[in-house]
């Protein structure tokens, strides 16, 4: 018996190092192709180490100067939460402080947990109308934000059109950022206005335009601002370039949309099963209270009741993360 369990024991082992073998084979085969197709790019790019001593200065010449350009307009700049919530706040349309939403959305919160205690004398049926008063609000400024994004596309879309016909004109540039400003309303109107009252004040124009793309969150608008500073750098045609970002940012439209239009039913679905439970929850306090009565008053029922909870959020934060596409 002690023979059989050592030979098992040596077959295990042995199959398992096979397995081994054969997967570290094929990731050193594979690498060593990585490797092949890098130096062979490299080669092409005339940034191979095999070249000369004056080549690789003007290598490393050409990098440093990329990094400078990087650094000076840097779309990636990571904000901070005051930041982060000012932005969401602009991005939804509020037009009232901070402090002013903060108080009105605590005001909600109280008020619907007044009449959950109300209708059921339960304060966990209030703390759960709460928290479904403050996800409506969450969900209603989602929407607001969304409206104002497919709003500032369209706009954005006709301001490129708006620019490429004044340059063709024979305006400046900056003319044409201050026709859009008086063409194009809320929101984008008022990011142009803002570039052409800075560039009116002295301000370098790559500046300006490189301050509205950190501030604003819009994928196109920070196209349309690394393509005009490298532009303004480089020298060329802005009326073609413009035209193009145009029909680039048209393609992108339609195939968000199309995106939209197919993540419709997930979304749905979404907001159903949230909703669900807590209409569910508050429907069975009010019809019958001493049937939801354990899940008060025993230590297994509030488990259950933080369990739910704890599965709603994680189930909405997947959700989300499945009908969102990055292009």
């Amino acid at each position: 018996m002690d023979i059989e369990i050592i030979i098992n024991r040596i077959i295990i082992f042995a199959v398992f190092g096979l397995a081994l073998s054969l997967w570290c084979i094929g990731v050193f085969l594979w690498l060593g192709r990585y490797l092949v197709k890098l130096k062979a790019i490299q080669r092409r790019l005339g940034i191979s180490p095999e070249f000369s001593k004056d080549s690789e200065v003007l290598r490393l010449w050409r990098d440093v100067q990329i990094k400078l350009e990087t650094e000076q307009f840097d779309l990636d700049h990571k904000p901070g939460i005051r930041e982060r919530i000012d932005q969401w706040i602009e991005d939804a349309g509020f037009n009232a402080p901070l402090r002013t939403i903060v108080l009105g959305v605590f005001c909600l919160v109280f008020l619907a947990f007044i009449v959950g205690y109300g209708l059921t004398k339960n304060p966990w049926v209030g703390i759960c109308a709460a928290f479904a008063a403050f996800y409506i609000f969450l969900q209603y400024t989602q929407s607001l934000i969304m409206k104002r994004a497919n709003l500032f596309e369209r706009q954005l879309v006709d301001a490129l059109g708006v620019a490429a016909r004044a340059l063709r004109a024979g305006h400046p540039l900056v003319g044409a950022f201050q026709l859009i400003a008086e063409e194009i309303g809320d929101p984008l109107g008022k990011i142009f206005g803002q570039i052409y009252q800075q560039q009116a004040f002295g301000s370098d124009l790559r500046e300006s335009i490189r301050n509205a793309a950190k501030v604003n969150r819009n994928t196109e608008f920070k196209l349309f601002a690394t393509a005009i500073s490298v532009q303004l750098q480089s020298g060329g045609n802005l009326a073609d370039l413009v035209d193009s970002l145009a029909s680039v940012v048209r393609s992108r439209m339609r195939l968000n949309k199309r995106i939209r239009v197919l993540t419709a039913q997930t979304q749905f679905s979404k907001a159903i099963l949230i909703a669900m439970p807590f209409i569910m929850f508050i429907l069975l306090n009010i019809m019958n209270r001493e049937y939801m009565n354990p899940l008060y008053t025993t230590p297994q029922g509030r488990m259950m009741l933080l369990v739910a909870f704890v599965n709603i959020l994680l189930g909405s934060w997947m959700m989300n993360k499945m009908i969102k596409i990055n292009f």
